[in-house]
């Protein structure tokens, strides 16, 4: 995976690069970085095959609290997989692609204001399947601790925040591209143009 990659996957877990590379528990088949005067919150990243990426979270205890997976294919970094610690340390919670969305969208600045606009988005939809979807997120949410659930809503808007500027950079690298081919086109036109003029004199 590029560097550019593993530094931006990292982002969504450190907005703030408080999080820095511990040389001493680092190795060939992982990265550990940690924060200062702070033992046990590890940030962990261990590559899987070229292009693959798993990222874990450890909490106050040494528990493993996140469980993230990534996939990176030419330019592209997509999240393959989400998994929180339960709140009763029984458990992982396995959240879906969807999941993310809602989790985006309704997820607000906490458990109790997610739970508050899951709650709106279910009274106000009038099909069925979304109910089914909100209600299924909002159920895997409430499973979590305030701390785990702040962290994930936070680590979900940051990666989709990056989706989306890394999505509009990309369109307008296109439309330059498409811009300047069409201006060279149109160049080539023009010189066809006046070779065929003198031609004809």
């Amino acid at each position: 995976m590029k560097q550019e990659h593993v530094e931006k996957i990292k982002s969504y877990y450190d907005r703030t690069g408080e999080f820095k590379k511990n040389e001493k528990y680092s190795g060939k088949d992982k990265t550990v970085f940690t924060k200062d005067g702070d033992k046990y919150h590890w940030l962990v990243m261990e590559p899987k095959g070229a292009s693959g990426m798993k990222v874990h979270l450890t909490d106050t205890h040494g528990r493993i609290t996140v469980r993230d997976t990534y996939e990176s294919v030419r330019n592209v970094v997509s999240c393959t997989g989400i998994e929180r610690l339960c709140e009763d340390g029984r458990g992982m919670v396995r959240f879906t692609s969807d999941d993310a969305v809602l989790i985006n969208r309704l997820g607000g600045n906490g458990r109790k204001d997610a739970a508050s606009n899951f709650e709106k988005a279910m009274q106000g939809s009038q099909d069925g399947y979304e109910k089914k979807i909100i209600g299924r997120a909002a159920r895997k949410l409430s499973e979590l601790s305030e701390e785990s659930c702040a962290e994930l809503i936070a680590t979900t808007k940051n990666r989709k925040l990056s989706e989306r500027d890394f999505s509009a950079r990309y369109r307008l690298s296109k439309i330059r591209e498409q811009r300047k081919e069409k201006g060279t086109m149109k160049g080539n036109d023009m010189g066809r143009k006046v070779e065929k003029g003198g031609l004809e004199l």
